[in-house]
C-alpha cells in the first residue's frame, strides 16, 4: 500500500515537472529571456559578418571601389541564399520583442533611440573626416569607398524608422492581427508591379519601399509567438507556404532566384527590398519554429556565450567593415592587387579572407567595444539575470506583468 502511494506520488511529481518545462517551451519569457531569440540573431549577425568578410569581391579603379559576389558566376550558388539571407530574421525578432514591449509610445522611442544610436556615431564621425579631407583633395574614389563601408549601416536606419512606428504598429496589431500583414503584402505587390513596369522610379519611392517591406517583416514577427504556441502543423504551413511562395516568385512572377544581388540579374530582391523578403521571412519564420526546441535545448547550455555575443554585437556591427577595409588595404601593399575574379584560385583564399580581417578586428573591438560594463553584462546574462545585456544595442522588453525580458538588436 505504501510503495503504491510513494509510486503514484512520484509519478504525481514527474507529471508536474513536465508540465512545469512544457509551460516553459510554450511561452519563452517565462524566465525573463528568450534565449532562441538570442541565439538567432548572434548567428545571423555571424553570417553577416562572414559573408561581407568571405564573399565580397571587391576590385579598385580610379572612380572607386566595385564590388560583387560569387552568387552569379556560381551555377546554383542562388540556392544557398535562401538560407543565408538572414537579414528578414533580424527584423522578425525585432518585431517579435517590440510587441512584447508595453512602454509607452515616447518612452519606447527614447529607449531605442538611446540604446542604438550613440554606437554607431564615432564611425559616422570618422568617415565623415575621412570623407571631407578625401573630397578637398579631389579623391572621388576614396569617399567611394567611405560610403561603401558605412553601407551596411542602412538596417539600422531602417530599423530607427520602424522603432517610430512600432507604437502605432502595436496598435494595428491589436485590432486587425493578421489582417495588417495581409495588406502590407499586397502593397509590396503593389509596388512591384508599378516599379517593374516602370510606373514609379526615383530614389524616394526606393527609399519608402525599403522601409515599406521591412515594416510589413517587422509586423510579420508579431505573430511569432502565436505561431509557437499553435500546433505544429501551422509552423509546417508556414515554412512551406513561405518558401513555395519563394519558388513560385523565382518560376513564374519574374523576380530572380537569388536572395542577394548578383551582376547577372536585371533587378534585385533586396535593393529594395521586394515581394521575394516578405515570402522568405515567411518560411524563416515557419522554419525557426519548427527548430525552436532543439534550438532552445542548444540556447539553454551556452547562455554564457549568447550573453558574450549579445555584450559585443553592435561593436561588431559598427566596425566589422572597417577592419576589412584595413586588411584588404594591407593586403594590397604587402601582396599587390587583390583578386576579384571567381575561380578555383579565388575560392582557395576564402579561409584567410574569414579569418584575416580579425588582425585589425580584434584590436578594434577592445578599443571600441563595451569593456568592464561588457563583461559585467555578459556575468549578469550568464546568471539568468532577468535584466540581461545593458550595453548599447540591447533589447529590454517591459510587458506587462512579466519579467522584463532582454536581448540585443543585432
Amino acid at each position: 500500500m505504501s510503495t503504491d502511494a510513494a509510486r503514484t506520488s512520484a509519478d504525481a511529481a514527474t507529471d508536474a515537472a513536465r508540465t512545469h518545462t512544457d509551460a516553459a517551451s510554450a511561452d519563452p519569457a517565462s524566465d525573463g529571456r528568450d534565449v532562441v531569440i538570442d541565439l538567432v540573431r548572434a548567428g545571423a549577425l555571424f553570417v553577416v559578418v562572414a559573408w561581407h568578410w568571405a564573399f565580397t569581391t571587391l576590385r579598385w579603379s580610379d572612380d572607386g571601389p566595385h564590388v560583387g559576389n560569387p552568387i552569379g558566376e556560381t551555377p546554383g550558388l542562388w540556392a544557398a541564399t535562401w538560407f543565408l539571407q538572414v537579414m528578414p530574421l533580424f527584423f522578425l525578432v525585432g518585431g517579435a520583442l517590440h510587441a512584447r514591449d508595453r512602454r509607452d509610445g515616447a518612452a519606447f522611442v527614447r529607449h531605442r533611440f538611446g540604446r542604438l544610436v550613440p554606437p554607431v556615431l564615432p564611425l559616422l564621425g570618422l568617415a565623415v573626416l575621412v570623407a571631407l579631407t578625401a573630397g578637398v583633395v579631389g579623391r572621388v574614389d576614396l569617399v567611394r569607398g567611405v560610403v561603401l563601408m558605412i553601407t551596411p549601416l542602412w538596417f539600422l536606419a531602417v530599423y530607427l524608422v520602424l522603432v517610430v512606428i512600432t507604437p502605432l504598429a502595436r496598435r494595428v496589431h491589436d485590432r486587425s492581427g493578421l489582417w495588417a500583414v495581409t495588406a502590407g503584402v499586397v502593397a509590396v505587390g503593389v509596388v512591384d508591379r508599378l516599379t517593374f513596369t516602370g510606373r514609379i522610379s526615383g530614389v524616394v519611392p526606393m527609399l519608402a519601399e525599403y522601409v515599406l517591406t521591412w515594416a510589413v517583416v517587422h509586423q510579420l514577427g508579431f505573430h511569432l509567438e502565436d505561431l509557437r504556441r499553435a500546433p505544429r502543423v501551422a509552423a509546417w504551413a508556414t515554412c512551406l507556404g513561405g518558401f513555395g511562395l519563394l519558388a513560385a516568385g523565382a518560376a513564374w512572377w519574374g523576380y530572380p532566384p537569388s536572395m542577394v544581388g548578383t551582376s547577372p540579374d536585371p533587378i534585385s530582391n533586396m535593393m529594395p527590398p521586394n515581394l521575394m523578403v516578405v515570402f522568405l521571412a515567411v518560411g524563416q519564420m515557419g522554419l525557426l519554429v519548427l527548430a525552436d526546441r532543439w534550438l532552445r535545448i542548444w540556447s539553454e547550455r551556452h547562455r554564457d556565450l549568447l550573453g558574450t555575443a549579445g555584450a559585443w554585437s553592435m561593436t561588431v556591427y559598427v566596425w566589422h567593415m572597417l577592419a576589412f577595409a584595413a586588411f584588404w588595404g594591407l593586403v594590397v601593399v604587402a601582396v599587390g592587387p587583390v583578386r576579384s575574379a571567381v575561380d578555383g584560385d579565388w575560392w582557395l583564399q576564402r579561409p584567410v579572407w574569414l579569418i584575416g580581417p580579425l588582425l585589425f578586428a580584434v584590436p578594434l573591438f577592445h578599443l571600441t567595444g563595451p569593456g568592464r560594463d561588457g563583461r559585467r553584462v555578459a556575468a549578469r546574462s550568464r546568471r539568468g539575470n532577468q535584466q540581461g545585456p545593458g550595453e548599447p544595442g540591447d533589447d529590454h522588453v517591459e510587458t506587462t506583468g512579466r519579467a522584463r525580458t532582454p536581448g540585443t538588436m543585432v
